[in-house]
C-alpha cells in the first residue's frame, strides 16, 4: 500500500517557509493584542452596567447605599474600574489589575479586587461580622467572550495559511 500526494505541494511548502514562523508570529500575537482589549472594555463596561458577563451583581446592602451615596458596586471614585488594564507579555497577555496598581492612601487594587470577585468576611475589632458577598467581574466577562478570543486566534492562523 503506498501514500499518494495531491494538491499543490510547491503552494503548501511556499507557505511553510519564507517567513512563515515570523507571520505567525505577528498573527498571534496581533491577535493576543486585539483579545486583551476586548476583555479590558468589556469588563469595564459590565462593572459600569453593574452585569459584567450578563451577571448582575448582588445588590449592595443599604447600609452602603446610604455611606456611598449610590446604589452602584464596585463604583465609588472609579478606582478600581480605571485600573483595570492589560499588559502585552512575550508569551500572551496579562488582563486584570495589576499589583503594582496602588490606590490612594496605599492599598493594593489588587487586593480590592479579589475582594470584589471573590468576596470576603472581615471580623471587625467591634465583634461586628462584615460580610462582602462576591461581585465577580472577571471571570464572568472572560467566560462570556471565551469563544470570540478563540475565534480571533483561528483568523490569525487562518490569515498566516492563506
Amino acid at each position: 500500500m503506498g501514500v499518494k500526494r495531491f494538491g499543490d505541494w510547491s503552494e503548501a511548502e511556499s507557505l511553510l517557509t519564507n517567513g512563515f514562523r515570523q507571520r505567525l508570529a505577528l498573527a498571534i500575537r496581533q491577535a493576543t493584542i486585539k483579545n486583551a482589549l476586548l476583555l479590558v472594555r468589556e469588563i469595564k463596561r459590565g462593572i459600569r452596567s453593574q452585569a459584567p458577563g450578563g451577571k448582575a451583581f448582588t445588590p449592595l446592602a443599604q447600609v452602603t447605599i446610604e455611606r456611598k451615596g449610590s446604589s452602584k458596586a464596585l463604583i465609588d471614585t472609579g478606582f478600581l474600574v480605571n485600573a483595570i488594564t492589560q499588559k502585552i507579555l512575550s508569551d500572551g497577555a496579562f488582563v486584570g489589575l495589576l499589583r503594582t496598581s496602588i490606590r490612594n492612601g496605599g492599598e493594593s487594587v489588587a487586593n480590592i479586587g479579589a475582594i470584589m470577585e471573590y468576596g470576603c468576611t472581615i471580623n471587625h475589632p467591634s465583634g461586628a461580622v462584615i460580610v462582602i458577598p462576591p461581585r465577580p467581574f472577571l471571570h464572568p466577562t472572560m467566560l462570556k467572550y471565551r469563544d470570540e478570543v478563540i475565534e480571533n486566534y483561528r483568523q490569525a492562523l487562518r490569515s498566516v495559511l492563506r
